[in-house]
């Protein structure tokens, strides 16, 4: 979900929050290319929500792993829905709630909260290793790559 942040339904948030409206911080898809790119439109203004005190609510309301969100929600950078990019402060308890899964417990289980972009439940804390942020593999475009075997 990118553009304009209208197209959601107004809230005491919304209403209050000082980014309310401000194009740099759901960033349309034609002003940027790459998410380098994404981070030097956002890196600006995320400073706006230090201290803010709707970072919580705020990612409740935007709810940027579902929608694949691009720009600045609750005092982080997303792309497609992922971090790439957060305040020093920015606190695990501001993001959903852990859905309890049969996979908790296991390394599984921590993949898959950290894919929903939620906090890791405690059976699943010991497992939580940080995934690689999406716009340092933008450096090494091969390590994407797939390397077929030739076939003779």
């Amino acid at each position: 979900m990118t553009g304009s942040r209208s197209a959601l339904p107004r809230t005491h948030v919304t209403d209050h929050a000082p980014c309310w409206g401000d194009p740099d911080f759901a960033v349309a898809d034609n002003r940027w290319k790459t998410g380098k790119d994404l981070v030097a439109i956002c890196e600006p203004v995320l400073y706006v929500c230090g201290g803010c005190p709707h970072r919580a609510a705020c990612i409740r309301q935007v709810l940027p792993a579902k929608n694949d969100f691009d720009g600045v929600c609750g005092g982080r950078i997303w792309l497609n829905g992922v971090v790439v990019h957060a305040l020093p402060d920015a606190d695990p308890s501001e993001l959903p709630p852990a859905v309890i899964r049969k996979s908790c417990g296991t390394a599984a289980g921590s993949r898959a909260h950290r894919r929903a972009v939620e906090q890791q439940c405690p059976r699943c804390e010991p497992f939580y290793r940080p995934a690689p942020n999406p716009v340092d593999d933008e450096d090494h475009p091969e390590a994407q790559q797939l390397e077929l075997p030739d076939v003779a």
